[in-house]
């Protein structure tokens, strides 16, 4: 993010005009989905060579801090001597080329544990594009605690709107999915899916570029605790941009299904963490109780195998109702995680079913799923 404490809401741009509704620059009105399988050029920038004019930002955007793995993106913190004191450190950031508008914004992330240290998912605009006003709205965590998550808004460079909620876990223990609904009159802020808070006052309007990144703080003691210089990594899995349908209201949050939350009577498969694995051909496991509501038609799974191979979703029993296959390939490893799914799931699928993923053929590893609306 650009500014984010409440130590300075006071600082405000001079130049900033009165906003408009989507004014200055065009929002993008095609979804976007971002796994990070490597750097996509087309649709994201990352910053380089230069720091932010505020004195409180501690580091310079380098290129070498983005990395890619496993079908994650690594947003890092470092020492650079080169720099001169005390801002001698490298971080990362990670942005769009293009601006987005009212729609639901969803980041699975896990942020860096790391006192004086920020990690963020957020919307950004400003003077420097095009003269528009400064407009952000902010999903940021405090080194110093991550069992708490920050969300934030600056309308036309007036801020102070800080909510802290309090997870009830780690953020930095494990990839959890944090989001925000940007409407017209309100933003609604989402852990896990689960609503947990919600703004009404005093909307940003004008359309923004998605960011994330990671940075030190120099002098906000107060606000993020103290840097010590230590290293620190921000990991991201994916992003996701769904449009707001005039017609139809804001999107609701899709709805996620992590594969360590399967009934124990799963057949013959391994867990770890929140992971599954030995899951092999004739092999299902098995949710309870899900509500697909009024039907999703796409589903998404983060997974990592060698082999090629399908499983089917089926409904109330491994021989029950198919309403989607996912066909997959090789990731490149068994630690190697990469989004697949199938962009055809059957919508008549609605209400409450035990929801079985049968295994067809290969074998993978399996960390999350997402029942989808696209």
């Amino acid at each position: 993010m650009k500014i984010t404490t409440a130590l300075l809401t006071l600082f405000v741009y001079a130049s900033l005009a009165a906003s408009s509704a989507f004014a200055h620059n065009p929002a993008r009105e095609d979804p976007l989905w971002a796994p990070f399988n490597n750097h996509d050029s087309n649709n994201w920038l990352i910053a380089d060579g230069y720091k932010n004019n505020d004195a409180f930002f501690g580091c310079y955007w380098s290129n070498d801090r983005v990395g890619f793995s496993g079908g994650q993106m690594t947003l890092s913190l470092a020492s650079n001597t080169s720099h001169q004191a005390p801002y001698q450190y490298d971080c990362a950031e990670y942005a769009t080329h293009e601006f987005f508008g009212y729609g639901l914004y969803e980041v699975s992330m896990r942020p860096a544990p790391v006192s004086g240290v920020v990690s963020s998912f957020f919307t950004y605009t400003g003077p420097y594009y095009g003269g528009a006003p400064w407009d952000e709205i902010d999903i940021e965590f405090l080194g110093n605690d991550t069992s708490q998550v920050q969300f934030n808004y600056y309308t036309n460079g007036v801020g102070g709107n800080e909510i802290v909620h309090q997870l009830g876990f780690n953020a930095a223990d494990s990839f959890n999915t944090y989001a925000f609904e940007w409407h017209e009159n309100y933003i609604n802020w989402y852990v896990n899916g689960q609503l947990v808070a919600t703004a009404t006052e005093n909307i940003p309007s004008s359309p923004s570029k998605i960011m994330m990144n990671i940075w030190n703080t120099y002098g906000l003691d107060e606000w993020t605790g103290p840097y010590y210089g230590q290293e620190a990594q921000a990991v991201y899995e994916w992003v996701r941009f769904t449009p707001y349908e005039a017609n139809g209201g804001s999107p609701g949050a899709d709805f996620q299904l992590r594969a360590c939350d399967r009934n124990a009577a799963s057949s013959g498969v391994a867990t770890w963490e929140c992971g599954v694995g030995s899951f092999d051909a004739g092999q299902w496991i098995r949710f309870d109780n899900v509500d697909l509501s009024s039907g999703y038609n796409a589903f998404a799974v983060s997974h990592a195998t060698t082999v090629s191979g399908s499983f089917e979703i089926r409904l109330g029993s491994p021989n029950g109702t198919t309403i989607g296959t996912v066909n997959y390939s090789s990731t490149g490893g068994w630690g190697d995680y990469q989004w697949n799914g199938t962009p055809s799931l059957n919508t008549g699928a609605q209400g409450v079913h035990d929801i079985y993923i049968v295994m067809t053929q290969g074998a993978t590893n399996i960390s999350e799923f997402w029942f989808k609306n696209e």
